[in-house]
């Protein structure tokens, strides 16, 4: 097997994998569609949210924790549906379940210091969806990512700007929109 063959066989193993890995692209719009929800139902409601100095903390601890919970047994699912894990499989899982550790390590230290986790969990979320691209190969997913990093940047120079309009606007253009087009990629199939 000749250079070229091998570096065939290898892109052919990956997109075979990205292929494998489109039903998950459910997760990227699940998660898109439900922060962006919750963004505007706090942007929305901002005094029934904030009733409490622990109710937008709970707010947005609570949900997600249902969500995860939610996306885990779906994920769940889809793997026992499959039947196997490739190894890019197995690391996007260990990828985003660190991500999901560190979201909760994130925003409990936020609560207890009273600070914003916009930024560090924008930011977090940022690397894994770039991590996320580049192992795969799926360039809207990487520019995705590091469009979040743009918008951590612009809230990071401007920190009065209303984190849940820079929120759903970054969690648009960095998981919805790369999940909606990993979902309408083509296959051979």
């Amino acid at each position: 097997m000749n250079k070229e063959d091998q570096i065939k066989a290898i892109n052919d193993i990956i997109n075979e994998t990205r292929t494998k890995l489109k039903p998950l692209s459910f997760n990227l719009i699940f998660w898109g569609i439900f922060i962006n929800i919750m963004s505007i139902i706090h942007y929305s409601f901002p005094s029934f949210i904030q009733q409490t100095y622990y109710s937008a903390g709970i707010y947005w601890i609570f949900l997600p924790m249902i969500g995860m919970i939610y996306m885990t047994r779906w994920n769940i699912k889809k793997y026992k549906e499959i039947g196997y894990s490739t190894t890019l499989g197995r690391a996007i899982k260990i990828i985003w379940g660190v991500f999901g550790f560190g979201w909760l390590m994130i925003t409990a230290f936020s609560l207890y210091k009273g600070i914003n986790p916009v930024p560090d969990i924008l930011f977090l979320l940022g690397l894994v969806i770039v991590m996320t691209g580049m192992i795969i190969k799926f360039k809207p997913l990487t520019i995705g990512g590091m469009v979040i990093f743009i918008f951590i940047f612009n809230l990071n120079q401007n920190p009065d700007q209303n984190f849940l309009i820079v929120n759903m606007i970054g969690i648009t253009l960095g998981l919805l929109i790369p999940g909606i087009l990993l979902n309408r990629m083509k296959t051979d199939e």
